[in-house]
């Protein structure tokens, strides 16, 4: 199955589920509803998509991207390029972002956490796509980033800090407990186990190409699981209600001031909220 059949296959994905508890279901709808338009990924989500190609199988960028000098829109010859990428089925990239992708590459295989990881990975298990019912009967797909050959699941994320700390928060604003829960039902259906581990390989992409590429390994326990199940069933809860009432509406009516949003541990007194990029 090509990557482009996956993402068009009706069955419920991480990536539609994460949408339904992190926005309003009016974008939800916009982005996965009939009338959906295809979805363009924006400059961030490709940069993670050139890494994850370089650390994942089939290991090679050219049946993805298609590689320019330029591609700025708004010269003549960057546009031209765009377009014959697009003409191909291709994402266009610049020569730059493939170095930077290369280098972030090397960091990750050569540290000594998650370069483990990385050189125990299974390549007739990772990314490559499972379909399966979960115990509601409900159809359900996933593309896990990273299976190891010992049953270890992880999957790669692009962010502007690798300190856990920071990512913490935003990662669960932006539901990657949800997703983790889900890849581990699709891992637990395959495998008949639950995985040995769970986590997520997170990296930077620094402006400066000449900087030192910060990444880590963060491990979920039993908790982040469970949590992440919960927000799994609260996303198709979400869904079930406005197509049951024919309504998907924005923000709706709230208080000014804002309340804890119990993620299951205490709400931090501050945010970075540019410590990471949604994709």
């Amino acid at each position: 199955m090509s990557l482009a059949d996956y993402h068009r296959h009706p069955a419920w994905s991480p990536t539609a589920l994460k949408a339904a508890v992190t926005g309003t279901m009016r974008a939800w709808r916009q982005r996965f509803g009939p009338d959906a338009v295809p979805f363009v990924p924006s400059a961030d989500m490709v940069k993670g998509d050139l890494v994850d190609a370089l650390l994942t199988p089939p290991f090679a960028l050219e049946s993805r991207f298609q590689v320019f000098k330029t591609i700025a829109r708004n010269s003549k010859i960057g546009a031209a390029n765009c377009a014959e990428a697009e003409a191909a089925g291709l994402t266009p990239v610049s020569s730059e972002m493939v170095e930077q992708a290369l280098r972030i590459r090397d960091a990750l295989l050569g540290d000594p956490e998650v370069g483990e990881v990385l050189a125990a990975l299974d390549p007739t298990h990772s990314q490559q796509p499972h379909f399966w019912s979960d115990a509601a009967g409900r159809p359900c797909r996933c593309l896990p980033d990273v299976i190891t050959s010992d049953g270890r699941l992880f999957d790669l994320k692009k962010t502007r800090s690798a300190v856990p700390r920071r990512f913490y928060w935003q990662a669960k604003e932006l539901a990657y407990d949800l997703q983790l829960a889900h890849l581990a039902l699709g891992h637990e259906h395959r495998c008949g186990t639950p995985p040995a581990e769970t986590g997520l390989i997170v990296f930077e992409w620094p402006t400066d190409p000449t900087a030192a590429i910060d990444c880590g390994l963060l491990l979920f326990d039993a908790q982040d699981l469970e949590i992440g199940h919960k927000r799994r069933e609260e996303a198709f809860s979400r869904i079930a209600s406005c197509q049951a009432r024919g309504l998907w509406p924005s923000h709706g009516r709230n208080p000014f001031r804002p309340v804890s949003v119990g993620f299951g541990l205490p709400e931090p007194t501050a945010h970075d909220l540019e410590s990471i990029d949604l994709f």
